[in-house]
């Protein structure tokens, strides 16, 4: 009877399982690894209870939680793919250093040979783990981010450990050189690196593989002891207290990776003894699989009949035909199926983890209006649309059963036709609309007037209005706040009779318009520093003015609706996005497919935790309309569950030239919100996107945007951290908003499992 070879076989059920959770780990927890809950309330006779983290193993937490409130089920089974990974990894260089080094040494090499003898020596009189805690514990290495350390920890680790490996190899090497058929290999003429190929890798062959599964168990020992001196991929210096004004740092790995978990929880084995146990049990059983394995192999290919040595030569010299040809049907069966199935779990994978990030938004624009402006049927038309949409997507509302939020704007009008003309000496100057100036407040007027400079006026301290008779006067917006400037021209209108303000705007301030307030006595003008500059320059200058108006509805529609998350822990945790429906130009309805593809794509996406909140704001044309100021006094979601809002209210085009974002209002103290915004950047400056920064002031701690007050409207207001985003016309158009939406659909993705 055949004796069962039972090492590998546990070895292969062990080594299968690793594959299968490494591969889909989504097919044994349905929690995300990345939960960090600090405190959980529980309901018991008739009593509310706070309990705070760790948390024991419950139907909650199956094996309990780390300090953190982390799952640490969950935590194990997207920790196996990166930590069996990164020791297959460190093996694979271990090789590729050590068989190369042991071949020159064994065939005479004097420099191969003494590096291989005496940084054995080093190693043996320095433990390599001292050597590679001292390495890995530097600054520069603890400070890399994932990517980068994940490498830094191949380099090191295969560095310290390759001289044992290659001595091993050597002297198995050196073996095989005194036996008489290599001797009469020499003696044919066969040069040195043909005997290598053809004669010793195939006699070193079987012994290689079955040392490769031995050293990935040697490697994952050495990471869980790394572990223990808190020496892991993936640090991240969390912030758990400033309350003192000085941050206390908590370094802990944000990537799930077991020899973090148990760097992090060693300090809980009295407290938390299963915050330990578990990881580390994790490492026993893969250590003991990968072990078992390669016994397993030995067993099979030291056998006296194994033809292992005739399959690798031929493996090595290409030759398949020959090992087809020989192989017994049993055998030929076996590697079909094996070849198959591995085949389709290849493909599977490949399927289930590469997300199709294109949005693909150019589709049918028959169904959107030419123009889509606040207070027109055509926008309660569009958001009707949208909020259809929404329902179509499997997206709720949030309010009152209904999609559209309104709110009212006041008695508004819609500019039909305007002009601002500068009567200069010699030909006039016609100003444009959109760069130059735009209307805040007018009527149906046709006027000319003077301008009167106030720029140099201290308009606190001003006791004489008569100057301004019958003038435009002529104020710096940088001077004054918005309150200020309207205190002045209360004050003026009610002292003297003058045509109307003309106010310089910001740096970096949008110049477009299209509604304003009625006033048939005033307008209320923003003029670029460009055009105020023309008006000053000229003595005596005057200007003349012509608006035609109609009124529009007083209402305005927000299109809100929430895509609800998956996990049980975190689904009620938002992220918001903010998009505009209203436009202009008939071509720019492309930009509002964009963002209903946009929409599409993340509700169809695998790996939404987390809640989507999608906000189709209405009034983005226009400051003082915008829906967002609307959103920030009545937000309909808990603002603390709210992790990120990102902007996309900006994006007005569909080719352009520079990207306008910042992530000054996401801080480092919003985890997950800073997160977010700092792999938006970094995918964006990978890509060779020309990003402009916001102007920003630095205020009581925090940043405030000075080009918009609506970029400002749910951070400051509301609390929630913001992330901008938006497109920048420029003379050359070197961007599109495919590659722009591919970005930010990816990052959301793979910020949001």
């Amino acid at each position: 009877m055949k004796k069962m070879n039972l090492p590998l076989l546990l070895g292969s059920v062990v080594l299968i399982v690793i594959l299968l959770v490494m591969m889909f780990p989504e097919m044994f927890v349905d929690q995300s690894p990345y939960t960090i809950q600090h405190t959980r309330f529980l309901h018991g006779d008739g009593k509310l209870y706070i309990e705070r983290a760790p948390f024991p193993p419950a139907k909650d937490f199956i094996l309990g939680s780390d300090h953190l409130g982390r799952d640490i089920y969950s935590y194990i089974i997207y920790g196996t793919r990166l930590t069996i990974t990164l020791s297959v990894m460190i093996a694979i260089g271990q090789f590729l250093v050590a068989i190369p080094m042991a071949l020159y040494a064994g065939f005479g090499n004097r420099v191969a040979k003494s590096v291989i003898l005496q940084t054995g020596v080093i190693f043996s009189a320095i433990p390599a783990l001292l050597i590679a805690i001292i390495v890995l514990k530097l600054d520069f290495f603890v400070g890399l981010e994932k990517q980068k350390s994940i490498i830094a920890f191949i380099v090191v680790l295969t560095s310290v450990s390759w001289p044992r490996l290659a001595g091993l190899i050597l002297e198995r090497v050196e073996a095989i050189l005194t036996q008489p058929f290599i001797r009469g290999e020499v003696a044919i003429g066969k040069r040195y690196f043909k005997i290598a190929m053809e004669n010793v890798l195939p006699h070193l062959a079987p012994e290689m593989i079955i040392l490769f599964f031995m050293e990935i168990a040697r490697n994952l020992s050495m990471m869980m002891q790394l572990g223990i001196f808190a020496v892991f991929v993936g640090n991240l210096g969390l912030i758990s207290d400033a309350s003192a004004g000085i941050p206390i740092n908590l370094t802990v790995s944000f990537e799930p990776e077991w020899a973090s978990m148990l760097s992090t929880s060693r300090t809980l084995i009295s407290t938390a003894p299963w915050a330990i146990i578990y990881p580390a049990l994790a490492f026993f059983i893969s250590v003991l699989g990968f072990n078992l394995f390669g016994e397993g192999l030995r067993n099979t290919m030291q056998k006296k009949d194994s033809r292992a040595v005739l399959l690798f030569r031929k493996i090595i010299s290409f030759d398949f035909k020959y090992i087809w040809r020989n192989s017994e049907k049993k055998i030929k069966v076996k590697m079909a199926i094996w070849t198959i199935a591995f085949t389709f779990l290849l493909g599977l994978f490949t399927w289930i983890n590469n997300e199709d990030y294109s949005i693909g938004y150019r589709t049918d624009s028959s169904e959107l209006p030419e123009q889509v402006v606040i207070g027109t049927e055509s926008a309660v038309k569009t958001a009707n649309y949208i909020a259809t949409k929404m329902s179509e997507m499997g997206i709720e509302p949030i309010k009152n059963e209904s999609y559209l939020m309104g709110y009212d704007i006041g008695p508004s009008y819609l500019i039909e036709s305007q002009l601002l003309r500068l009567n200069v000496p010699g030909t006039p100057i016609e100003l444009k609309k959109d760069s130059d100036y735009a209307f805040m407040t007018s009527g149906n007027i046709s006027e000319t007037g003077p301008i009167y400079d106030a720029t140099r006026e201290d308009m606190f301290d001003l006791q004489d209005y008569s100057q301004f008779e019958g003038h435009y006067v002529l104020l710096d917006k940088s001077y004054y706040n918005d309150s200020a400037i309207g205190y002045f021209i209360d004050n003026i209108t009610q002292n003297v009779n003058i045509k109307g303000i003309l106010l310089i705007a910001n740096k970096d301030e949008k110049l477009e318009n299209v509604i304003v307030h009625a006033s048939e006595e005033l307008a209320v003008i923003i003029v670029s520093r460009e055009a105020s500059k023309k008006m000053i320059e000229y003595p005596d200058v005057s200007i003349t003015i012509e608006t035609v108006v109609k009124p529009i509805d007083s209402m305005g529609y927000n299109v809100v609706g929430i895509y609800k998350g998956t996990d049980k822990n975190i689904g009620d945790e938002a992220i918001v996005i903010g998009m505009n429906y209203n436009y202009l130009e008939s071509n720019n309805k492309e930009v509002l497919e964009f963002n209903l593809k946009l929409m599409e794509k993340l509700c169809g996406l695998a790996t939404n935790k987390r809640s989507i909140i999608f906000m189709f704001l209405d009034g983005t044309i226009n400051e003082e309309q915008h829906g967002i100021h609307y959103i920030a006094q009545d937000f309909p979601y808990s603002s603390q569950k709210v992790q990120v809002y990102i902007d996309l209210t900006g994006i007005r085009t569909t080719e352009f030239g520079k990207v306008e974002f910042s992530t000054a209002q996401a801080p480092i103290t919003r985890q997950f919100s800073w997160s977010l915004g700092h792999h938006l950047n970094k995918e964006l400056n990978n890509k060779d996107f020309d990003l402009q920064q916001l102007e920003a002031m630095f205020i009581n701690g925090e940043y405030y945007f000075t080009g918009s007050i609506a970029d400002n409207a749910l951070f400051w207001n509301r609390g929630m951290p913001t992330i901008i985003i938006g497109t920048l016309r420029a003379e050359e158009n070197k961007k599109n908003l495919e590659d722009l939406g591919a970005i930010i659909l990816e990052v959301i993705s793979k910020n949001n499992y």
